[in-house]
């Protein structure tokens, strides 16, 4: 597989984790709960949804 294809297909899979977390967030799951479904660290969960959320104010 070439180096493009390769890039691609990571980031395809890195945006399709940010909507699973943020899809979980949104339904009200907690940080550990989606922090587990996703396998990942609760510090990681919450850089995705301080990057993709809109900031309420």
């Amino acid at each position: 597989m070439c180096n493009l294809s390769q890039g691609i297909r990571e980031k395809g899979r890195a945006e399709g984790e940010e909507k699973f977390i943020l899809n979980m967030h949104r339904k009200g799951y907690t940080l550990e709960q989606i922090a587990e479904c996703a396998e990942k660290t609760i510090e990681e969960v919450e850089a995705v949804i301080k990057k993709r959320e809109p900031v309420l104010a």
